[in-house]
């Protein structure tokens, strides 16, 4: 059976990879990520990572379709993923010695959406303080890194790991995006078996 990733994020392809080579396809969905009115981060991840998973699956009834979506909340507020380096700085400003939690949904659909399995894998991360992380290093990240459309605006997979102090998860991947430990259970789930 196919196996397809909706999204059209290098780090997501990059984890994929990890676990099942070359043996899938990349299907970008496009859909309209604006929270509902009352959504928490939690609920907000699970529906985005399912509705990009079933978006991809009614168009490739024939595959295993992967979506996730990853949802960062501190200080009690959402943050949006940045749309330019500006926004990116005052994210990563904001987050300084504080904790954020990152709420990564991962969603697999087949058969046209009619079989589903979806999870939330929740990750702590705690950032040094102003001691450890000044203007100066935030700076010089951002124009590295440009941490677009990013949770956050901290990419874990490269610089942004200097930002943190401890990080309390049950998946280190599903903080860079996509939670390969849930994604090898739900893909035995269904018998497949990326590299068998």
């Amino acid at each position: 059976m196919r196996l397809i990733l909706a999204s059209s994020s290098k780090t997501r392809e990059m984890l994929l990879h990890r676990i099942c080579g070359n043996s899938f396809e990349i299907s970008p969905p496009e859909i309209d990520e604006t929270p509902l009115d009352l959504e928490d981060p939690k609920m907000l991840s699970e529906r985005l990572s399912l509705e990009k998973a079933l978006k991809v699956s009614e168009l490739n009834r024939d595959a295993v379709v992967i979506g996730s979506d990853q949802v960062a909340f501190c200080d009690g507020k959402i943050l949006k993923k940045s749309n330019n380096l500006e926004d990116a700085f005052e994210q990563i400003s904001w987050q300084i010695g504080k904790q954020t939690t990152f709420f990564t949904g991962l969603a697999l659909a087949r058969h046209g959406g009619k079989e589903v399995q979806s999870g939330t894998i929740i990750s702590r991360v705690f950032y040094r303080d102003s001691d450890f992380i000044s203007e100066k290093l935030v700076r010089n990240y951002v124009k590295k890194e440009k941490p677009l459309n990013c949770a956050g605006s901290t990419k874990f997979e490269s610089f942004g790991v200097c930002f943190l102090k401890r990080v309390e998860t049950e998946d280190p991947s599903a903080l860079m995006g996509l939670p390969l430990i849930e994604l090898c259970s739900f893909l035995k789930k269904w018998s497949v078996r990326p590299f068998a």
